[in-house]
């Protein structure tokens, strides 16, 4: 195998052992959150910009996932436009619009991803969420975010607002293979889903361990499959 190659993939498995040894604590806080927020009627709400909105689709209507999850998407965030999601995610302002048309309430759970946590749409959301009474998880990489200057007008950082830190362990530039005229190797998004699927995967154990109803989607290609996610989506249309 080439040395990058292996160099990148033996990253990834180091980082992804620091997630288990490190992070175990707040993945199961924040799993525990959701947990009590499913059995309460409420959802799980997740927001990412940039390549952390993928991470932020992982969980969405995905087979083995649960059923009350709910993205908030906003086309303007997303990755396939690098020049303009750059700039839209440094607006201040601009998260309290997108939570002004989203359907959070009390008690609920957000969990914000953002590998560098420095940019005001997150850092807002975040706050925004908090104050709206819902507990804010965030997903992020501790060792860019104290390295990097905030561009909120306050200088916090998206761990700073958040009730509960997952830090991925992601580098600081979020590469991990230096060749002779650049550093390539991202692992940013492996390690965000990886986070969150342990969570939501801790979240379905508690409430599968409370004796209720695990609302988990199961895969469409199997038979039956659209029949049971119909059933399990329609409960949490809103």
């Amino acid at each position: 195998m080439p040395a990058a190659t292996t160099t990148y993939l033996e990253a990834i498995r180091r980082l992804l052992t620091q997630l288990e040894e490190h992070e175990t604590s707040a993945i199961d806080q924040a799993g525990q959150r959701v947990a009590q927020s499913i059995t309460a009627g409420g959802v799980l709400h997740v927001f990412g910009s940039g390549h952390s909105m993928l991470a932020a689709i992982e969980p969405t209507v995905r087979a083995g996932g649960l059923a009350a999850v709910n993205l908030l998407f906003d086309a303007a965030l997303s990755p396939t436009d690098p020049s303009r999601v750059s700039t839209v995610e440094r607006l201040p302002g601009y998260a309290g619009t997108i939570l002004q048309h989203t359907s959070v309430e009390p008690g609920e759970v957000l969990i914000v991803i953002s590998h560098s946590g420095i940019n005001p749409v997150p850092i807002e959301m975040a706050a925004g969420a908090r104050e709206r009474g819902l507990t804010v998880v965030a997903v992020t990489s501790l060792e860019h975010s104290r390295r990097a200057s905030s561009r909120h007008v306050s200088g916090r950082r998206l761990y700073e607002v958040a009730d509960i830190v997952v830090d991925t362990h992601a580098p600081f530039g979020d590469t991990t293979v230096d060749l002779a005229s650049a550093g390539t190797g991202a692992v940013s998004t492996i390690l965000a889903c990886a986070a969150v699927n342990a969570i939501t995967v801790r979240a379905a154990e508690l409430l599968a361990g409370n004796g209720a109803d695990v609302p988990v989607l199961v895969s469409q290609n199997v038979d039956g499959g659209d029949d049971h996610n119909e059933r399990q989506i329609e409960r949490y249309r809103r």
